[in-house]
């Protein structure tokens, strides 16, 4: 796998999946609360399905250089 997300955009994962298990725990909905693992994990491995699907990378030369 190479990274295909950058750090600001890990960054946004990593707090949109916050929010939504915030949103999720508080209005009891265990739906959002699962949803918000999923761009977590995908912040935290720097690695998206749907980023390598649609050809788009977020990564600059130097930090995949770093990366791998």
């Amino acid at each position: 796998m190479e990274c295909n997300v950058g750090m600001k955009e890990q960054k946004l994962r990593v707090l949109a999946g916050l929010t939504l298990i915030g949103i999720g725990a508080y209005y009891n909905t265990k739906f959002l609360a699962a949803l918000g693992i999923i761009p977590i994990l995908t912040g935290m491995v720097r690695w998206c399905p749907v980023n390598q699907a649609i050809g788009y990378n977020g990564c600059a030369k130097k930090e995949l250089q770093d990366y791998t």
